[in-house]
């Protein structure tokens, strides 16, 4: 996938494209239903499929202080968006000034002089321009008086509601890392550096890598069954999010205990994904009696991932 930021977009020498738009935060499952349009239309025109997102998210400009927390960093949106085969990703800075843009500038100088559209395809809530006049119907009068045609995607729906990046970003702080995977379509997952710890895991008999995690950290505090990648591998573990009461300490942390895995990971780069929220974060009395509180999570993430990998044998047969 080719990665261009507006207005320095060349798409000269190839057929008038299908464009998507949006922030994409998260490439759920409504935003695959969309590229998976994409591609089709694309391919059918025998054009490139062209996806075009905002960068920093609208809101966090208009209103930062309702700006909500990234499911994604940007560099980890761009990688899952290529992973859908999307030729082209064109990524607009947005600002105040390019907020103020009315709707049919928008289309006139971004949709069809910079990347000559031929085909849209959008969501029935997306909404872009100054006030977010542009919607749908707008859209279509607009590819009249242009001359490209719009097409709607099916919204995705989860336990029968439309899945929204709002709706996973909840149940995220809500610990229900199921609930979002479902939506998803894959574990959510966050990624960083490990970094020295103070050590009390490996006291205990648990040691844990501490991450240093890039952008926002949505799930709330508790213990996670979790798979970690680490040095081409994937290993199974249970990850502590949060601070920790037992020991007096505030601070905000990400700890992961990978089973049966003895190698030196400091400096090391992983990824963390979270299958099930086992428990909440709990002060106990003493480190004794977090050290038994931790085998039993121990064995209730082991139980968990024993479950996990005979559903994933059975989709393979």
């Amino acid at each position: 996938m080719r990665v261009s930021y507006y207005p320095d977009v060349d798409l000269r020498g190839s057929a008038r494209p299908a464009v998507t738009l949006g922030n994409f935060d998260g490439v759920h499952l409504g935003h695959q239903r969309a590229f998976a349009l994409l591609q089709e239309r694309a391919r059918k025109l025998q054009a490139p499929s062209v996806a075009v997102t905002f960068e920093p998210h609208p809101v966090s400009v208009l209103r930062p202080e309702h700006a909500p927390k990234r499911i994604l960093t940007p560099k980890l949106k761009q990688e899952l968006i290529a992973a859908h085969s999307i030729d082209h990703l064109v990524v607009i800075h947005f600002t105040q000034e390019f907020s103020r843009i009315t709707a049919e500038e928008f289309v006139s100088r971004v949709l069809v002089e910079k990347l000559q559209v031929a085909e849209l395809v959008l969501g029935a809530n997306f909404r872009f321009g100054h006030g977010r006049e542009g919607d749908l119907e707008s859209l279509r009068k607009l590819g009249e008086k242009f001359g490209f045609v719009v097409h709607q995607v099916e919204a995705a729906e989860h336990k029968g509601e439309i899945i929204s990046s709002s709706r996973i970003r909840r149940s995220l702080e809500e610990g229900a890392v199921d609930e979002a995977a479902a939506m998803l379509g894959r574990p959510y997952f966050c990624e960083g550096d490990v970094v020295r710890g103070d050590g009390r895991g490996k006291l205990m008999g648990f040691p844990t890598a501490n991450l240093k995690v890039d952008g926002d950290l949505l799930v709330a505090d508790g213990v996670y069954v979790t798979e970690a990648t680490v040095a081409g591998a994937t290993v199974p573990g249970m990850a502590h999010v949060g601070r920790r009461p037992t020991f007096g300490l505030e601070e905000r942390t990400v700890e992961t205990h990978l089973f049966d895995f003895d190698r030196d990971v400091y400096d090391a780069r992983i990824r963390l994904h979270f299958h099930h929220r086992i428990r909440g974060t709990v002060r106990f009395s003493s480190a004794d009696a977090l050290q038994e509180q931790l085998r039993l999570d121990r064995e209730e993430a082991q139980s968990f991932l024993r479950a996990l990998r005979t559903r994933r044998r059975n989709l393979v047969v």
